[in-house]
């Protein structure tokens, strides 16, 4: 009877645990305290990645597999193979389920992990590209810094080349009172020959 007993109250108190989480309709469960996580903090999980590019004001939420080491959010897979990693986010601690940050390039990020083993390649394409056109609209295509979106250059290289366009209006207009100058000079010689 005691064996029955403890079975029933280890069934009941799992079954807690799962009531714990909120139901997404992409069939996904993301902890809101995240009791899931292993006791290590370690591997894959999928997780729902907010991701806003603050120059562009778009935003959007995607199911993506992150890796976490001890704790910490150290990477986020895109679906065809590459990676957002500690060289452009500084470690997060997600040992809660949730952390936020900013990348190098200034895009917020908010990760809630899900289910560990990953796997979760539902829109990650999405994002990737996302990423990639903001990324596109925000850079400089002449020295690769970052610009405006609205912008078509950088700040330094939109100056350089207002400054390249003066410099040809000036050798221009250089150029033109020379011209002037030398029939000035040969109307002047022309007036003494003919005295």
């Amino acid at each position: 009877m005691k064996h029955i007993y403890l079975l029933f109250l280890l069934i009941t108190l799992n079954s807690c645990n799962k009531d714990n989480t909120a139901d997404h309709s992409d069939g996904v469960s993301y902890s809101d305290s995240y009791t899931d996580i292993d006791e290590n903090y370690n591997g894959t999980y999928c997780a729902e990645v907010e991701y806003y590019n603050p120059n562009t004001g778009s935003t959007n939420t995607y199911e993506l597999d992150v890796e976490v080491e001890n704790g910490y959010l150290t990477q986020i897979n895109w679906p065809n193979g590459g990676w957002l990693d500690e060289t452009h986010f500084t470690s997060e601690d997600i040992s809660s389920g949730e952390c936020s940050f900013s990348s190098d390039r200034g895009y917020e990020y908010t990760v809630i992990l899900g289910e560990k083993g990953g796997g979760c390649y539902s829109q990650g394409n999405n994002i990737r590209d996302d990423v990639n056109q903001d990324t596109e609209n925000t850079t400089c295509s002449i020295c690769g810094d970052e610009k405006h979106e609205y912008d078509n250059y950088c700040y330094s290289c939109q100056r350089k080349i207002e400054e390249e366009k003066q410099q040809k209006i000036d050798d221009e207009e250089e150029r033109q009172q020379r011209i002037d100058d030398e029939e000035q000079e040969q109307q002047r010689i022309n007036k003494e020959n003919n005295e």
